[in-house]
């Protein structure tokens, strides 16, 4: 799903909705952050709170579900890409650093 089509869900959210989503998500954060390693499926929160949800509101938490199950989670290995080095035309693959120190990535804009 795409961010503008959760945008648009949530726009569609009665007042009463926006409460009921509101305290999935805090129940959903508190939940998480409790659990062993704070790894608890948005999937399995939905499960629990999923009953007598209007459908607009039940939209609204399955974004919230599907955005938590896309990308990498804690544990997955990182597929293997290189970068050119700034400043030269060297590059360095990830994989390079496998078995040394962790690597950080940082992406944003330095303009």
């Amino acid at each position: 799903m795409l961010k503008a089509d959760r945008d648009q869900i949530m726009e569609n959210l009665s007042e009463d909705d926006r409460k009921r989503f509101s305290e999935f998500i805090d129940y959903y954060r508190a939940k998480r952050k409790a659990s062993s390693g704070g790894q608890m499926p948005a999937r399995e929160m939905f499960e629990v709170v999923g009953d007598g949800l209007t459908d607009v509101a039940r939209q609204a938490m399955e974004a919230v579900v599907q955005r938590d199950e896309m990308g990498p989670h804690a544990g997955d290995v990182p597929p293997d890409f290189n970068l050119k080095l700034i400043g030269s035309e060297d590059r360095v693959r990830l994989s390079s650093f496998k078995g040394q120190k962790p690597v950080a990535l940082i992406f944003g804009s330095y303009t």
